[in-house]
């Protein structure tokens, strides 16, 4: 643990306090809860305490699939919720204080990686209070810099990320923000253009990479490939039928949270979706509703889709993290590696805005950040998993010869 260290954190990270009982979706229901290895012993060495009328020690049972002392354990779920929630609060930290709760929900839903002797902190958008604090305020992803004396969370909540410390990492990261930020062309171009850029990264050290970054950057901002991107025709029925296959695998593999399936319902319902109806149809119905009501939303609320993607890009420390088999993380320069991550941040953006044009459809000029908020949120809590994530990787491997060149039809406006 690291004495004296460099935090770095978006200006919304301090703001977080969690809503209890308030809460539209709680964090004890809908998902595995993983309990670390120290704190499962102590669940297990008496006396026993007694929680929700039961043995605490009876409420987890060892995690079959661990591959650290993190996921040792997890709680036996009581129809798709953790047994310790009682009317909205955990029964755990009511009756036995914090430090008798796992790691995990310790610190939940911040996101706490160190790399080198830096700790940057963000916010898992499956939480609704976070998912507002980053998508309501335009400066949310504004960074800090400080230095802090000692480490105010349990070790066990923190994440190392093995592999190269040097600043170079963190200032192709910035490069890459800025790209998300730069508003001369819209947000689909950057995202395309990001593809570019990244192409260049395969192998390079971080020390010349910041560099050729910055050359991408700076044609970005004069304009160059604006005319070759501007001039790709979009595909409606190939972004509609593309997300309803994954949105569909991921439902009918496990348990989907109730606010997804009613933002999902919306997305239905908005583009008036039967099992009779043709998709030319649902593909002009769906591009309507992106030029009257979706980008026009869109353009008096910029900061909503860049500080989801901002947000994911720290969260994940993109694109250069690659999870190991023991649940720690290391940086991955290799072209498999880049190329997954640009694949996993565009199909994820593309779900979300697709099916917020739809939700756009059913609302109209009624759209809001709100909106928004709920799916990003619901959305995070259903999606932002490893085995979706294998799925969409495999579902693009298998119908697109090149997923890559996909993308842009997939992201675009």
């Amino acid at each position: 643990m690291l004495n004296v260290h460099k935090v770095r954190q978006p200006h919304c990270f301090d703001r977080f306090r969690c809503t209890g009982a308030d809460c539209e979706d709680t964090c004890c229901a809908g998902w595995g809860i993983f309990v670390d290895q120290a704190t499962y012993e102590r669940y297990q060495n008496p006396p026993a305490h007694q929680i929700a009328g039961k043995d605490l020690s009876s409420l987890v049972e060892i995690n079959p699939a661990r591959s650290s002392s993190r996921d040792y354990a997890r709680f036996r779920l009581e129809e798709a919720q953790c047994p310790a929630l009682h009317q909205g609060l955990c029964s755990i930290q009511q009756n036995l204080g914090e430090p008798s709760i796992p790691d995990l929900c310790s610190t939940y839903p911040r996101v706490l990686n160190v790399i080198g002797e830096t700790l940057e902190k963000s916010l898992h958008l499956s939480c609704p209070e976070a998912a507002r604090l980053v998508l309501n305020d335009p400066d949310a992803m504004v960074f800090q810099e400080r230095i802090e004396q000692g480490l105010p969370y349990r070790m066990g909540s923190v994440t190392p990320v093995a592999g190269d410390p040097e600043d170079s990492l963190y200032q192709v990261r910035t490069l890459i923000i800025e790209v998300i930020r730069e508003r001369s062309p819209p947000l689909w171009q950057r995202i395309v253009y990001l593809s570019f850029a990244m192409e260049t990264l395969e192998g390079v050290e971080t020390t010349r990479a910041v560099g050729v970054f910055e050359d991408h950057l700076k044609n970005l901002r004069q304009g160059l490939f604006h005319d070759i991107l501007a001039s790709q025709k979009g595909d409606p029925a190939f972004q509609l039928e593309t997300v309803l296959d994954l949105v569909v695998a991921r439902i009918e593999s496990d348990y989907t949270t109730p606010r997804f399936i009613e933002c999902y319902s919306d997305f239905m319902l908005g583009l008036a979706w039967t099992p009779d109806s043709p998709m030319e149809e649902l593909a002009v119905r769906y591009h309507f509703s992106s030029q009257s009501y979706f980008l026009p939303f869109i353009r008096c609320h910029e900061h909503v889709f860049e500080n989801y993607l901002i947000n994911y890009i720290v969260r994940t420390v993109f694109p250069y993290r690659c999870k190991m088999p023991d649940q720690k993380f290391a940086i991955d320069s290799s072209r498999e590696s880049l190329r997954k991550a640009f694949l996993l941040l565009s199909v994820h953006y593309a779900i979300i805005r697709t099916l917020l044009i739809g939700m756009a459809a059913l609302y109209k000029d009624s759209l809001s950040v709100d909106h928004a908020v709920k799916l990003v949120q619901s959305y995070s809590k259903a999606f932002l998993l490893v085995s979706f994530e294998d799925v969409a990787l495999k579902y693009l491997e298998k119908n697109f010869e090149d997923a890559a060149s996909k993308i842009a039809v997939l992201v675009m406006d």
